[in-house]
């Protein structure tokens, strides 16, 4: 019985679809009309850059309404203080007994705005790409705005009494609460009961953490250690606030971070890597219920929402484009390839008892 043939055809004969692949591409790339890519071709910056810097201006039209909104609830909160009946001595405080009291208050306002700013401005310069300065200016407008929020609940909800003597805020009608608010932002006023929890604290130790995250000099982010607790030291010292107002701030503002950058990690095992969760992996639901007993995660839709804040589906595409250029470049014939000539070479299986034929080229 005779087998079928076998054929071997040269690399050259790929060219039919590389020039299939290559009218895909071209399909592909056809953009759509959208203010992304108008501004592109406008502007001659990539789309995906646009795209970076729109994003980024989103986060900071919400960290200026955060801001205004905090800055609402602080004069709230001074009013509140003001008109009512209890107690205008302040609190017990352990720090206050440690840490003998200064009247310069500035200087709590100066260290904690030249870490700050600094940390930012240095991280930005020494960034490795444009892409990478926009993402730090809008992770920190992302967790700025979340803290602001959470702050003026927090003080909304609860006011304690001032831990120095101070004139409580008049918000008076909505003109005059818009420039307290100005005023408040510009550090031209103080607030009296802008306590639980420290706004100073949480700039302070936002510029930790970027030049923990971001600053590759160790020497600077040892400094920048010693520069925090200083920072957060003159801030009891100048009965700006209380020590429980600063160890708060301190954990929520790292905690945030945190879950923030593991959600990053998810968004990129999850849509980037295509790495299965646990429950996937093992193959039945209930088996992993029995284990685990965590029936509906709470970070579900976390995962979704940090993807877009953080920009992440903008560098997917991104990368996946470059990917597939490259392996385009790669898997592209030469010019001398595609001057061969195509050769085929058909071998016949012998029967068994005869000999072997030599393969026939054309």
């Amino acid at each position: 019985m005779t087998d079928s043939p076998i054929i071997s055809i040269s690399p050259a004969t790929n060219i039919t679809n590389n020039t299939t692949t290559t009218q895909n591409r071209k399909c592909l790339r056809i953009p759509s009309f959208n203010v992304q890519n108008y501004l592109a071709e406008h502007l001659h910056i990539s789309p995906y850059l646009i795209a970076e810097l729109l994003r980024a201006f989103i986060s900071f039209v919400c960290l200026v309404i955060a801001a205004f909104l905090c800055t609402f609830g602080i004069q709230w909160s001074d009013f509140r203080w003001k008109s009512s009946n209890y107690d205008m001595e302040p609190l017990v405080d352990l720090g206050f007994n440690m840490i003998p009291q200064i009247d310069y208050v500035f200087l709590a306002d100066i260290t904690m705005l030249t870490l700050f700013v600094g940390s930012l401005v240095i991280n930005l310069i020494i960034a490795k790409s444009n892409t990478a300065r926009i993402v730090i200016f809008r992770r920190i407008c992302w967790m700025l705005s979340f803290l602001l929020i959470f702050r003026m609940i927090t003080i909304s909800v609860t006011t304690l009494p001032s831990p120095k003597k101070c004139t409580p805020l008049n918000p008076g009608d909505f003109p005059n609460m818009l420039k307290n608010s100005v005023d408040l932002i510009a550090g031209n006023v103080k607030a009296c009961t802008d306590n639980i929890f420290s706004g100073h604290s949480t700039f302070i130790t936002i510029g930790v953490i970027l030049f923990r995250v971001y600053c590759r000099y160790k020497f600077i982010v040892y400094y920048s250690y010693l520069h925090g607790l200083v920072a957060l030291s003159l801030l009891i010292a100048t009965r700006m606030h209380y020590t429980v107002d600063i160890i708060l701030a301190v954990f929520i503002t790292y905690s945030a971070h945190s879950i923030y950058f593991f959600i990053v990690d998810l968004c990129i095992e999850k849509h980037f890597l295509k790495i299965k969760r646990t429950e996937d992996i093992i193959g039945d639901k209930e088996l992993y219920q029995r284990i685990a007993y965590v029936p509906n995660m709470f970070n579900t839709n976390l995962v979704g929402v940090i993807r877009w804040m953080d920009g992440l589906d903008i560098r997917f595409r991104h990368e996946a484009e470059k990917a597939r250029d490259i392996n385009w470049e790669h898997s592209r014939p030469s010019n001398e390839m595609m001057n061969e000539t195509i050769q085929i070479e058909i071998s016949q299986s012998p029967n068994e008892g005869e000999p072997s034929h030599n393969p026939r080229k054309f």
